[in-house]
């Protein structure tokens, strides 16, 4: 199976790891898979349509393609506002549309914050996002997995443990993290 990761720094972190960690966990827990990321830090959906052609469409096509989006469109000092964020997702699901079957598309909803170390995101925000996601990815026939609603159910771990990252800026999450986010993905291969 080929699978293709694509979004912003929560999915492209390497987090002390030789490639972005999510490959490495995703390739321990699924055998044989193939796995194309073209995923990049500070990314929000105006930066994924900017680099659409370049880096994503231009890449071998996958069997499925995930991408977590949003966390950066949600961040308070330069936030794109709700009605503009779906329809940037709207345009990227008609551009994947060109490569992909709406069916082989999987949304990721971005994760919770630490709000006692996040200045710039509230987990009420995400909560938004997240349903323009949804609606979005609905409407058009994609599908959507709930990372936000697997941390907050996670019971081994408090929020703050799983937001602890190499970076602990509230944000970016740990191993922990990852290994939700690939249980996540795998369930859909």
């Amino acid at each position: 199976m080929n699978i293709h990761l694509t979004g912003d720094s929560l999915i492209a972190r390497y987090e002390g790891h030789k490639q972005p960690i999510i490959n490495e966990i995703l390739k321990e827990l699924k055998d044989k898979l193939s796995i194309t990321n073209t995923a990049c830090p500070g990314d929000n959906t105006a930066d994924i349509l900017t680099r659409m052609k370049a880096d994503i469409l231009s890449s071998k096509k996958a069997d499925k393609i995930f991408i977590l989006i949003g966390t950066n469109d949600i961040a308070l000092n330069k936030q794109i506002g709700l009605e503009q964020f779906g329809d940037n997702l709207t345009e990227i699901i008609k551009q994947l549309c060109t490569v992909y079957e709406s069916n082989e598309i999987y949304f990721i909803t971005p994760s919770p914050v630490d709000e006692q170390k996040q200045q710039y995101r509230t987990n009420k925000l995400i909560r938004k996002y997240a349903a323009v996601i949804v609606k979005v990815a609905e409407s058009m026939g994609c599908y959507t997995l709930d990372l936000y609603q697997k941390f907050i159910e996670y019971g081994q771990l408090s929020l703050n443990e799983l937001l602890h990252g190499v970076l602990d800026d509230g944000l970016h999450f740990g191993e922990e993290g990852y290994r939700i986010l690939a249980e996540l993905i795998v369930q859909v291969l």
